[in-house]
Protein backbone atom coordinates (compact mmCIF):
# COMPACT_ATOMS: atom_id res chain seq x y z
CA UNK A 1 0.00 0.00 0.00
CA UNK A 2 1.76 3.69 -0.87
CA UNK A 3 1.59 6.18 1.23
CA UNK A 4 2.09 9.87 0.50
CA UNK A 5 4.25 12.26 1.96
CA UNK A 6 3.91 16.34 1.54
CA UNK A 7 6.62 18.14 0.12
CA UNK A 8 5.50 22.09 1.07
CA UNK A 9 8.83 23.39 -0.31
CA UNK A 10 8.38 22.32 -4.04
CA UNK A 11 4.25 21.44 -3.67
CA UNK A 12 4.91 17.91 -4.80
CA UNK A 13 3.79 14.30 -3.64
CA UNK A 14 6.73 12.09 -3.09
CA UNK A 15 5.15 8.22 -3.11
CA UNK A 16 6.53 5.42 -0.94
CA UNK A 17 5.71 2.62 0.55
CA UNK A 18 4.74 0.92 3.68
CA UNK A 19 6.29 -1.11 5.70
CA UNK A 20 6.77 -5.03 4.44
CA UNK A 21 4.30 -7.45 6.08
CA UNK A 22 6.91 -10.19 6.90
CA UNK A 23 10.42 -8.74 6.95
CA UNK A 24 12.42 -11.86 8.14
CA UNK A 25 10.87 -13.55 5.00
CA UNK A 26 11.98 -10.70 2.48
CA UNK A 27 15.43 -10.14 4.17
CA UNK A 28 16.16 -13.98 4.02
CA UNK A 29 14.58 -14.31 0.18
CA UNK A 30 17.14 -10.87 -0.33
CA UNK A 31 20.13 -12.73 1.43
CA UNK A 32 19.66 -16.02 -0.62
CA UNK A 33 19.19 -14.10 -4.21
CA UNK A 34 22.57 -12.09 -3.00
CA UNK A 35 24.19 -15.32 -2.30
CA UNK A 36 23.36 -16.90 -5.09
CA UNK A 37 24.22 -14.28 -7.27
CA UNK A 38 27.97 -13.45 -5.87
CA UNK A 39 28.33 -17.57 -6.06
CA UNK A 40 27.00 -17.76 -9.70
CA UNK A 41 29.07 -14.65 -10.82
CA UNK A 42 32.47 -16.45 -10.49
CA UNK A 43 31.42 -19.84 -12.31
CA UNK A 44 33.24 -20.00 -15.82
CA UNK A 45 34.26 -16.14 -15.94
CA UNK A 46 37.98 -15.42 -17.32
CA UNK A 47 38.73 -12.37 -15.67
CA UNK A 48 41.92 -12.67 -18.55
CA UNK A 49 44.18 -12.16 -15.23
CA UNK A 50 46.49 -14.95 -14.83
CA UNK A 51 47.13 -16.57 -11.48
CA UNK A 52 49.95 -16.08 -9.59
CA UNK A 53 52.71 -18.03 -11.70
CA UNK A 54 50.51 -18.22 -13.99
CA UNK A 55 52.21 -16.37 -16.82
CA UNK A 56 55.99 -16.67 -18.29
CA UNK A 57 56.88 -12.86 -18.65
CA UNK A 58 60.37 -13.48 -20.17
CA UNK A 59 58.17 -15.38 -23.32
CA UNK A 60 55.91 -12.30 -22.82
CA UNK A 61 58.60 -10.15 -23.32
CA UNK A 62 59.68 -11.92 -26.26
CA UNK A 63 56.50 -12.32 -27.96
CA UNK A 64 55.32 -8.29 -26.76
CA UNK A 65 58.46 -7.22 -29.18
CA UNK A 66 57.74 -9.29 -32.33
CA UNK A 67 54.11 -9.43 -32.10
CA UNK A 68 53.20 -5.85 -30.89
CA UNK A 69 56.21 -3.91 -30.89
CA UNK A 70 56.36 -2.82 -34.26
CA UNK A 71 53.26 -0.19 -33.40
CA UNK A 72 53.42 0.15 -29.93
CA UNK A 73 55.97 1.58 -27.81
CA UNK A 74 57.21 0.24 -24.24
CA UNK A 75 60.26 1.45 -23.15
CA UNK A 76 61.27 -1.86 -20.89
CA UNK A 77 60.72 -4.13 -24.24
CA UNK A 78 62.93 -1.49 -25.79
CA UNK A 79 60.21 -1.01 -28.71
CA UNK A 80 59.58 2.28 -30.55
CA UNK A 81 56.15 1.67 -32.56
CA UNK A 82 54.40 4.82 -33.29
CA UNK A 83 51.39 3.27 -34.97
CA UNK A 84 49.02 2.22 -31.74
CA UNK A 85 49.43 4.29 -28.92
CA UNK A 86 52.70 4.46 -26.43
CA UNK A 87 51.67 1.99 -23.42
CA UNK A 88 54.20 4.13 -21.18
CA UNK A 89 52.05 6.72 -21.43
CA UNK A 90 48.80 5.42 -21.94
CA UNK A 91 49.60 3.27 -18.60
CA UNK A 92 51.44 6.09 -16.77
CA UNK A 93 48.68 8.37 -14.78
CA UNK A 94 46.65 4.83 -14.01
CA UNK A 95 49.67 3.48 -12.38
CA UNK A 96 50.14 7.09 -10.46
CA UNK A 97 46.38 6.84 -9.28
CA UNK A 98 47.46 3.70 -7.77
CA UNK A 99 45.89 1.22 -10.45
CA UNK A 100 47.51 -2.36 -9.85
CA UNK A 101 48.86 -4.60 -12.24
CA UNK A 102 45.92 -7.21 -12.34
CA UNK A 103 44.19 -4.21 -13.99
CA UNK A 104 46.75 -3.23 -16.85
CA UNK A 105 47.15 -7.13 -17.07
CA UNK A 106 42.97 -7.67 -17.96
CA UNK A 107 42.58 -4.27 -20.42
CA UNK A 108 45.97 -5.30 -22.39
CA UNK A 109 44.36 -9.42 -22.47
CA UNK A 110 41.11 -7.27 -23.61
CA UNK A 111 42.97 -5.40 -26.25
CA UNK A 112 44.51 -8.65 -27.39
CA UNK A 113 41.42 -10.51 -28.00
CA UNK A 114 38.92 -7.84 -29.43
CA UNK A 115 41.71 -5.76 -31.20
CA UNK A 116 40.55 -2.07 -32.02
CA UNK A 117 39.19 -2.08 -35.29
CA UNK A 118 38.32 1.72 -35.48
CA UNK A 119 41.53 3.06 -34.77
CA UNK A 120 43.14 5.37 -38.06
CA UNK A 121 45.06 4.96 -40.02
CA UNK A 122 45.61 1.41 -38.79
CA UNK A 123 43.09 -0.71 -36.79
CA UNK A 124 44.92 -3.39 -33.89
CA UNK A 125 43.54 -6.41 -35.56
CA UNK A 126 41.70 -9.30 -33.09
CA UNK A 127 43.19 -12.29 -31.54
CA UNK A 128 46.94 -11.30 -32.70
CA UNK A 129 47.91 -14.11 -29.54
CA UNK A 130 45.47 -16.34 -27.68
CA UNK A 131 45.91 -18.82 -24.88
CA UNK A 132 48.74 -18.83 -22.92
CA UNK A 133 50.26 -16.78 -25.58
CA UNK A 134 47.91 -13.71 -24.76
CA UNK A 135 48.31 -14.59 -21.36
CA UNK A 136 51.65 -14.25 -21.33
CA UNK A 137 51.58 -10.71 -23.15
CA UNK A 138 49.06 -9.28 -21.23
CA UNK A 139 51.15 -10.03 -17.67
CA UNK A 140 54.03 -8.94 -19.01
CA UNK A 141 52.71 -5.41 -20.10
CA UNK A 142 51.10 -4.88 -17.09
CA UNK A 143 54.03 -5.61 -15.28
CA UNK A 144 56.76 -3.26 -16.93
CA UNK A 145 54.37 -0.44 -18.31
CA UNK A 146 54.82 3.29 -17.37
CA UNK A 147 57.50 1.36 -14.35
CA UNK A 148 60.51 3.02 -15.91
CA UNK A 149 62.25 6.40 -14.13
CA UNK A 150 62.15 9.00 -16.55
CA UNK A 151 65.31 11.31 -17.33
CA UNK A 152 65.46 14.27 -15.53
Amino acid sequence: MAWCVPTAARGVELVGFGAVGRPLATLATAAGIAIASLIGSGCGVNSGVAPPGGADLNHGKQLFTATCGGCHTLAEAGTKGTIGPNLDAAYEQPRANGFDDSSFEALVREQIMLGFPYARPTPMPAHLLSGQDAQDVAAYVASVAATQTKPQ
